[in-house]
């Protein structure tokens, strides 16, 4: 959860009712199909509320323009990746060889992209628009580290806490910076891009996290 996020959520009025919710959703799933398909900076909140087929006055009653929902997707997206990343670190995954590791947690940040194509639009393509978007994704990069060193200090015991956060600093910003550079370009590119991840964390990890 993005407890710690500075000013994550800067909607108009929160959704008090399951309606208003369900209401509230819609037009994010909606704004991440514009973000995905025109870009934030062509993206109008007249566009979105057409499409999600409501009236611009009813999505104003929740966000008061598009910077607001763009936050509130980031919010979203960052909450999302996190769960997703924690969901890879059970206790089976403390005994799986390192290419299944590294594999699977490969795999899981490529669907992640694959199912949220807004995405390349809020955090590669739009930084300017909020430096709290920005602040949020650096919070979330230091929470994704603390699970990773507390998962390599489970996997292998003799490793210092001071190691296993360094290693996850820089396996993180690693992995941050190429998959921003995956999603500059077309699909084809972003898979390619994917597949040299992989090797890169498997490379990198195996001098900290040999198999037994």
């Amino acid at each position: 959860m993005l407890k710690d996020a500075p000013n994550s959520d800067q909607m108009r009025r929160k959704p008090q009712q399951a309606r208003s919710t369900e209401r509230v959703n819609h037009i994010l799933n909606v704004a991440d199909e514009v973000f995905a398909e025109m870009g934030f900076e062509a993206a109008t909140t007249i566009e979105i509320a057409a499409r999600a087929k409501t009236s611009v006055g009813s999505l104003y009653r929740f966000f008061p323009d598009k910077v607001a929902i763009l936050k509130a997707l980031a919010a979203r997206y960052l909450e999302q990746l996190q769960e997703a990343i924690a969901k890879l670190h059970t206790p089976e995954a403390i005994h799986l060889p390192l290419a299944v590791y590294v594999d699977r947690a490969s795999d899981t940040f490529n669907q992640f992209f694959i199912e949220h194509p807004g995405f390349r639009s809020v955090f590669v393509h739009s930084h300017g628009a909020s430096s709290e978007v920005l602040a949020m994704q650096a919070l979330v990069d230091c929470q994704i580290a603390d699970q990773l060193a507390a998962f390599y200090a489970l996997r292998v015991a003799t490793l210092k806490p001071e190691e296993c956060e360094l290693i996850a600093l820089v396996t993180v910003a690693m992995v941050s910076k190429l998959h921003v550079l995956s999603l500059s370009q077309d699909e084809a590119f972003r898979e390619r891009v994917m597949a040299e991840i992989k090797k890169l964390l498997l490379v990198y990890l195996q001098l900290y996290l040999p198999d037994s």
